[in-house]
């Protein structure tokens, strides 16, 4: 009893028990931020997505109101137009690369037109 009472009351030992607590609270702070990092970028990636998508489809649709006979060179300036007015944050986060939104504007085009009974 006396060995542990000396033990506690040591500056040395205190002083060691600080350390290693503050060591140890420094790694699960550094893992919870980074699990919080990881949880909330995916969701914001998604969000981004999301409205991405979201505005090619109602630029898509808006470009087809005008006719379904609109020249796709030109459905797509619109629909990029469009995403650079409403969603900078999302093509600015997710930076799609050569070729992905005229992909996009060629499927949603696609269903679109499949709404509206024109063929391929």
């Amino acid at each position: 009893m006396d060995l542990i009472k000396q033990l506690l009351t040591s500056e040395q030992l205190l002083g060691l028990i600080v350390t290693a607590i503050g060591l140890v609270l420094t790694v699960i702070i550094n893992r919870a931020a980074a699990a919080f990092t990881l949880a909330t970028g995916i969701q914001i990636e998604k969000g981004h997505r999301d409205a991405l998508h979201q505005a090619i489809k109602s630029a898509v649709e808006s470009a087809l109101y005008h006719g379904p006979d609109v020249a796709l060179g030109t459905l797509k300036a619109h629909v990029v137009q469009h995403l650079r007015e409403s969603v900078p944050g999302a093509l600015k986060a997710l930076t799609p690369g050569d070729g992905v939104l005229d992909r996009l504007v060629e499927r949603y085009a696609h269903e679109a037109l499949t709404k509206i009974g024109e063929p391929k």
